[in-house]
């Protein structure tokens, strides 16, 4: 990727060695923890709880979905959705195809967000439909609009005109066989940029901050552990 510097050689091969890095895909871990937990609680928001067995079968679902509706491995999305269970689903289907989350806060609005789409020539933008705190859907359709590279529109529950629906899509029947090995196919190397972390632009528009799916899933790994 344009502006992306690896990790340096004998570090990358250090922390391979140690076990910090296992060359896990982030789009990989919902359904080897359908294999560890089943049935147990992986997500509730709400009144609603999915088990890591439904989280991993709702991430193939979407994955899919998103596949078809036109969305290419590499692509970059600038996600700003609130802290729900569509936020962790969307992350990790875009994991699993190999598409690059940009990790927007709430608070953003357009002077913000249109660097964001600018910066990381985001193809993809999603968005909440929840109007409780500000409209989003406007800001989107004021972004594709602006002559950036945007062409695709994600909202995360109630489907709009030019909006893709997670939740429309992850209404859809479980996936065959044939459609998983699909995404299987799409599996992105490791050691490759998974998403993209915000620094704090408190002296300017935020930078881009790239994440590995090695260094990354070492990340969740510890956090876990301390937590």
């Amino acid at each position: 990727m344009e502006g992306f510097t690896p990790w340096p050689d004998n570090l990358a091969r250090s922390y391979r060695q140690k076990g910090y890095w296992t060359g896990v895909r982030l789009g990989d871990l919902p359904n080897e923890w359908a294999e560890q937990y089943g049935a147990s609680e992986a997500l509730v928001w709400g009144t609603k709880r999915l088990s890591y067995r439904e989280l991993a079968s709702a991430v193939d679902r979407l994955a899919l979905g998103l596949l078809k509706d036109g969305l290419e491995p590499g692509s970059r999305v600038v996600v700003q959705l609130p802290n729900s269970g569509e936020f962790v689903v969307l992350c990790f289907a875009l994991f699993r195809i190999g598409a690059i989350p940009v990790l927007a806060l709430p608070a953003h609005r357009e002077y913000e967000i249109g660097h964001l789409l600018d910066l990381s020539e985001a193809s993809t933008y999603a968005v909440t439909t929840d109007p409780s705190h500000f409209d989003y859907l406007a800001l989107a359709r004021k972004m594709r609009a602006s002559g950036l590279a945007l062409n695709k529109l994600i909202s995360d529950r109630e489907a709009r005109p030019g909006f893709t629906s997670i939740r429309h899509l992850l209404e859809g029947p479980n996936l065959s066989s044939n459609e998983v090995h699909q995404l299987d196919d799409l599996r992105p190397d490791p050691a490759s940029v998974a998403l993209f972390l915000l620094s704090g632009g408190t002296t300017g528009l935020p930078k881009l901050i790239p994440r590995t799916h090695d260094d990354y899933a070492f990340n969740f790994r510890r956090s876990a552990e301390l937590c």
